[in-house]
């Protein structure tokens, strides 16, 4: 089972890498073709748009197909349209990448479904799967720049396709080590999206962490990177190459949270972690000085990071395995929304007020994930009664 289970963190590894890779490279390629800071900054909406639609047909897919075989096809579609990105012309480009990310939002939710099947200590699975997922972006966003700086753009699409192939025969070794496929129950054979969320709110617990994801999506895009320049800029007024230090201390400090969960024997309390962004976004909004922002990053990421593994565990372990990937689904689809409104309206703020008074205001609506989490940890305390 634990060989399955590093076979499919392998995978997904191989699979972030290019994800890093194609989109490093397209950035900087697209800017080069058109000079529109515009075209490259639309990357990130084309992602969402993919992952959002996605969750439109998740259901319909996985109703038709087993666990594996839909990691395994989407993975094979994603290194077809890799190579047909490298081939293309810009203008198409963009389109391909919806498509990129369309399929991605198959893979994320069935990997989180296998989990449960395959590990038996879920915390410290998922400590692995997130800590490893962070580094991943630590390490191969700068990388990946100095890639495209050091060679071309080009280079860097061929070796992400490479890692996108070598992922796609991993996830083949994955599937075929798998003792039994993970396949739908007898009446179950035609889910739809109404289905999905039908199963989603008469689960109370399901119900509760999606909607405390959800909310949790919306604030958490307080902590973009663009607002973190934009407070760099006009806040402290200092030289925009500590960006990358604040990016930095956001990362890093997420995975040292996912090695302290991992050893540790509890799982962490979600309404203290919502407490401490609290206190984060208060301490962002009222300092002047670079130290105590990366201490308040710090503690966001941390904060953050806690508040992933605990949800993903705690909707591992009370919700049916047949059940699961389906909500996954829903919570892929509300996630990506709320991420995009947020963006958005913390934008629009920025745009019309001063950025430390955004992150107060943000501060005071992160104060309800507080009680949403006290709600879900006093919910897991009667469960682990019972």
């Amino acid at each position: 089972m634990m060989k399955s289970f590093y076979l499919l963190l392998v995978s997904q590894w191989l699979a972030n890498i290019g994800d890093v890779l194609y989109i490093v490279a397209l950035i900087a390629l697209l800017y080069q073709q058109t000079g529109s800071a515009l075209a490259a900054a639309s990357f990130p909406i084309a992602v969402t748009i993919g992952m959002t639609v996605s969750g439109l047909f998740f259901a319909r897919v996985l109703s038709r197909f087993t666990l594996g075989q839909t990691l395994l096809v989407t993975q094979l579609l994603k290194t077809v349209l890799l190579g047909a990105v490298i081939w293309s012309e810009s203008i198409l480009v963009l389109g391909l990448v919806v498509l990129i990310a369309f399929l991605d939002g198959f893979a994320r939710p069935v990997q989180a479904s296998f989990i449960p099947r395959l590990t038996t200590n879920r915390q410290q699975a998922n400590s692995l799967v997130q800590g490893s997922n962070q580094f991943i972006q630590l390490a191969m966003w700068p990388l990946g720049t100095i890639l495209v700086a050091s060679f071309s753009s080009a280079i860097a699409l061929i070796i992400a396709l490479m890692t996108f192939i070598l992922s796609t025969l991993v996830t083949y070794q994955f599937v075929r080590a798998l003792e039994r496929d993970v396949t739908i129950e007898d009446g179950e054979s035609d889910i739809s999206l109404r289905d999905s969320l039908a199963i989603v709110r008469t689960a109370p617990q399901a119900r509760l962490i999606t909607v405390f994801v959800t909310f949790e999506s919306f604030v958490s895009t307080l902590w973009i990177s663009a607002l973190l320049l934009v407070y760099l800029e006009r806040h402290l007024h200092i030289d925009s190459g500590w960006w990358g230090s604040m990016n930095a201390s956001f990362l890093i400090s997420m995975i040292l949270a996912s090695a302290y969960l991992y050893r540790a024997q509890r799982s962490s309390s979600l309404g203290i972690s919502s407490l401490l962004s609290v206190g984060a976004a208060l301490l962002f909004g009222v300092t002047s000085h670079i130290v105590f922002s990366l201490v308040a990053l710090a503690v966001q990421g941390y904060a953050t990071q806690l508040r992933i593994v605990q949800t993903n565990t705690l909707l591992q372990e009370t919700t049916t395995a047949t059940q699961l990937p389906y909500v996954y689904s829903v919570q892929q689809t509300a996630y990506t929304l709320a991420f995009s409104i947020g963006s958005l309206t913390f934008g629009m703020l920025a745009d019309g007020l001063p950025i430390a008074i955004v992150y107060l205001i943000g501060a005071g609506l992160t104060v309800p994930l507080v009680w949403l989490g006290r709600q879900i940890d006093l919910m897991d305390d009667v469960i682990q009664s019972a």
